[in-house]
């Protein structure tokens, strides 16, 4: 007992040399690199962002158009130099300039307008061939069995839209109680998430009318 007791710090000396060294994978930045990394980033800035020590101490403009301007009047006519051609050729432009009713009057005149849309509010080829005979017809037929002559049933049977019947005749307060009952009854069934989605898709629908979307 005391022989293991004596030889047990011994043990665990040796056995923490033996264990292989596990190398991270991850890096981690200590005191040498960060200092190195910081002056490698340090950069100057470019001399043409610069203000330049012969115009003063005074606020100066920095102008960088872009290496690929589509047009030479995307440059400011004040930051052109005196010597450059491109002042001299807009002079003419800057002073001959028209006023906004002249300008847009002349530009819708030029221009060729796109052709007008023409959508028929009937369709392309309306027809009027229901009579008030067929009407009565249509109104016997909805009220008599809702169910079985519905809107679709009733727009197939007289080769009309289902517009011109629900203008025509309105559903019975009858049928229309059923309905919301049954709807209701599947309400009843639905969980918390998709009445809350419900409820969601209801208000951005009144959002969307009011014009808040």
């Amino acid at each position: 007992m005391e022989a293991r007791t004596l030889t047990r710090p011994a043990t665990a000396a040796l056995a923490t040399l033996l264990r292989p060294a596990r190398v991270s994978a991850v890096q981690c930045r200590g005191h040498k690199t960060t200092t190195r990394t910081k002056k490698a980033l340090n950069i100057p800035p470019h001399p043409d962002f610069v203000p330049s020590a012969s115009l003063g101490g005074g606020h100066t403009i920095l102008v960088n158009p872009p290496a690929a301007a589509p047009s030479v009047y995307h440059t400011p006519f004040k930051f052109l130099p005196p010597t450059d051609p491109r002042r001299r050729a807009n002079l003419s432009s800057l002073f001959n300039k028209t006023t906004p009713s002249n300008e847009s009057s002349s530009s819708t005149s030029s221009t060729s307008l796109p052709p007008a849309i023409k959508v028929p509010a009937r369709g392309a080829n309306p027809r009027y061939h229901l009579t008030k005979d067929d009407v009565a017809e249509i109104r016997r037929l909805r009220a008599e069995d809702p169910v079985k002559w519905s809107v679709t049933a009733l727009a197939r049977k007289f080769d009309c839209s289902e517009v011109f019947i629900t203008i025509c005749t309105p559903a019975p307060r009858e049928h229309k109680e059923r309905i919301a009952a049954r709807l209701e009854a599947v309400k009843s069934k639905w969980g918390g998430i998709r009445t809350r989605a419900r409820e969601d898709r209801s208000r951005r629908k009144e959002m969307l009318f009011k014009g808040e979307l």
